[in-house]
């Protein structure tokens, strides 16, 4: 983790992350830092809530991200790959369409929309680090606007991510890749910047904790709801 801070520190994501967090809020960020210094990151699925039995996830205050490069390529996404945007969850999931197109049948990211859709929590596709650090990690130190999510993203980029959502005060579940994610600091900056030939993949256990989380947040499913977007993020709310 050390060599990526050192890295980052010569890139906006770095500079960007020391004034609008470490600057403010130093205890809490250092708090963070020897935090994740402690954890063992090698598991299927980290808790980043020290708290028993854990952080509680579902409603406007949990949030959901998944990396970009989960998109298809073969047949490719229609909304493009290194964006923040889904064409079934902003247009087709509300327009009653009855059949998606063969890209999104094989989307894991339509999968996990539609779940989080049921759950009530907003649902984010993360692209740079500099756009997390604007849409999810900022708002919830300044304005609490989250206080829980579940995130999926390549192992490489645990450390470092656990050390921004500790410092904003986010606790929930990290689930990495099994396949086709980053394994060192010049592919994760190649991705940062959209650059990603790989489509990434979640393990059958990760699929199966991530759906049963989700699952136990759906507190009401049966109540008809949509996506709405509030800048980058898509936020649930209830049809009136």
């Amino acid at each position: 983790m050390a060599y990526f801070c050192l890295q980052s520190l010569l890139r906006e994501y770095g500079w960007q992350f020391l004034w609008r967090v470490l600057a403010p809020h130093p205890v809490r960020t250092t708090t963070a830092v020897l935090s994740v210094a402690k954890r063992d990151f090698w598991g299927d699925k980290i808790v980043t809530s020290p708290q028993k039995p854990g952080p509680s996830l579902g409603g406007p205050r949990s949030i959901v991200g998944v990396g970009f490069c989960l998109k298809p390529l073969d047949p490719p996404c229609l909304s493009g790959r290194a964006n923040h945007e889904c064409f079934y969850l902003e247009r087709l999931l509300h327009a009653g369409t009855p059949e998606p197109p063969d890209c999104c049948k094989i989307c894991a990211i339509r999968e996990m929309g539609i779940e989080t859709l049921k759950a009530g929590a907003a649902f984010y596709i993360m692209t740079s680090a500099r756009d997390i650090l604007s849409d999810v990690f900022t708002p919830a130190l300044n304005e609490r606007r989250f206080s829980a999510g579940l995130f999926l993203l390549c192992r490489y980029s645990l450390r470092p991510f656990t050390v921004g959502l500790l410092a904003s005060g986010i606790q929930g579940w990290m689930f990495p890749f099994e396949r086709g994610d980053c394994a060192d600091y010049r592919t994760w900056l190649l991705a940062d910047r959209g650059i990603k030939d790989e489509q990434t993949r979640i393990s059958e256990q990760s699929w199966k904790d991530i759906h049963g989380l989700l699952d136990n947040a759906a507190k009401d499913p049966s109540t008809v709801k949509r996506f709405d977007r509030r800048g980058n993020v898509l936020v649930t709310r209830s049809r009136e």
